[in-house]
């Protein structure tokens, strides 16, 4: 018998435990709220304009570009003249980032370096960083003209209701929120304790003002506006960083136009097509699926060519034949429990994902002569003209019509009302409309390719 289930909980169980922490952090953010803490930004035209002085001050350039905010209350890059493709737009030198390579030389050294969590994992060391760097009162941070311009709230999944999350059920993207919740909330309570046992200079900055929704703002933060550098101390590796100016550019689908340039220890924006004086200028963020840009950016970009929908499949231990599909599988470098992309376009169902499809429906036979070819001639499990027999190729394909076909009864009823929706909710459904367009559109791939094979 074969499995497509991992050992991890069920999303069921995912969301009861969900539903738990919502209840805990309820209370704590009662209780929190009455500390009266202000929001660590203050987003407007005159926050702005300090950190376009405190930039260039400190060696940054701006180059026909300049911050401004456009009619949907956004802010993003502005062009103050023609621009063309390849124009240096915007230069920030190293000075000016925050990376974890900061930490020495902040009040968070002390306990970073005693701490296990803050030294195996970067990215958390950072986010707290960010907090003692926006809530030291010893002196005004580096920084202060940079984090007091961050956005004041965002739209990742921690700021999430719970009517807004479930409206993401049956989306791939609903698991990963409710696991970034589920360890921003684990973080949270792992550090308000620890800064109570603390007397570092950190644990005291941070003792009386760590709050719940202070920690989801700064690893909102992070999530969303971060970018890698080379490290100072070994060039062949990266480090997170926040860079100011660079960061308020919007994301637009393109190539990838940002490169640190090592000589002069520079990052540098180039302008990835032309645009006309008063246009907005974009960036392209990265090859990323709407999931993760919901997740971790909290937006989705309709016109993403390069999204995807994951399906999550497994050969179960419990299969009698698990040892020789798992033996074929690492022929071809794949796991024997998997996560697979379907794309949107005309082949939505790539090589890798037909492959371990015919794997996993293989009889002994079938996998006895295909452990003993080549490993060149395992490669044609890859191609979509596999030459595989034909009864096998057929239950492969009608396999995948089952698969799709669940995904889709996964997603809830699509809503009657949509501009009643939160504005998170909308999102919500924005993203799991885009899904369904890429599953219906491999499903009727499939169904084509089923219609051809069944012919007389």
């Amino acid at each position: 018998a074969t499995s497509m289930m991992s050992n991890s909980p069920s999303i069921k169980e995912q969301w009861s435990i969900h539903l738990v922490i919502v209840n805990l952090l309820s209370k704590i953010n009662q209780f929190e709220a009455e500390f009266d803490l202000k929001p660590l930004s203050q987003r407007n035209d005159q926050s702005i304009e300090k950190l376009t002085k405190w930039a260039i001050k400190n060696g940054a350039i701006l180059n026909g570009v300049e911050i401004h905010q456009f009619e949907n209350y956004a802010y993003g890059m502005k062009a103050t003249k023609d621009i063309a493709v390849g124009d240096k737009l915007v230069t920030v030198p190293r000075a000016l980032m925050m990376t974890e390579e900061n930490i020495p030389s902040s009040p968070l050294w002390k306990l970073h370096s005693q701490d296990m969590m803050l030294r195996n994992m970067p990215n958390v060391a950072l986010a707290i960083f960010i907090l003692v760097e926006s809530l030291r009162k010893d002196k005004k941070s580096f920084w202060h003209s940079y984090l007091t311009t961050l956005p004041v709230t965002y739209s990742t999944p921690v700021y999430f209701d719970v009517a807004d999350l479930e409206a993401l059920k049956g989306s791939p993207a609903f698991e990963a929120a409710l696991k970034l919740n589920r360890n921003i909330a684990r973080q949270y309570a792992y550090f308000k304790k620890l800064f109570q046992l603390s007397n570092d200079p950190a644990s005291v900055i941070l003792k009386d003002t760590f709050t719940y929704e202070y920690y989801r703002w700064a690893v909102s933060t992070l999530m969303s506006r971060q970018n890698t550098v080379p490290s100072s101390d070994n060039p062949s590796e990266n480090v997170s960083a926040l860079i100011p100016l660079w960061d308020m550019f919007n994301h637009r689908s393109g190539r990838l136009s940002t490169d640190f340039v090592k000589a002069s220890n520079v990052c540098v924006c180039y302008a990835d097509g032309e645009y006309a004086a008063d246009d907005q200028v974009y960036i392209f963020y990265g090859v990323r699926t709407n999931a993760d840009f919901l997740v971790h950016n909290g937006f989705v970009y309709p016109d993403n060519e390069h999204d995807a929908v994951k399906i999550r499949l497994g050969v179960s231990r419990s299969d009698p034949l698990y040892s020789t599909r798992y033996r074929l599988l690492q022929t071809l470098s794949l796991p024997a429990l998997a996560e697979f992309y379907i794309t949107p376009g005309p082949f939505p169902i790539d090589g890798k994902l037909l492959a371990f499809v015919r794997i996993f429906n293989m009889d002994q036979k079938t996998l006895n002569d295909w452990t003993q070819m080549e490993e060149k001639l395992c490669l044609n499990l890859t191609l979509l003209d596999g030459t595989l027999d034909p009864a096998l190729e057929t239950k492969c394909w009608e396999f995948l019509q089952v698969r799709i076909n669940l995904l889709i009864k996964q997603y809830p009823a699509p809503s009657e009302n949509v501009e009643n929706l939160s504005k998170f909710q909308q999102l919500a459904h924005t993203q799991i409309q885009l899904e369904l367009d890429i599953l219906k559109n491999a499903l009727e791939y499939v169904k084509q390719h089923l219609d051809i094979m069944l012919k007389p």
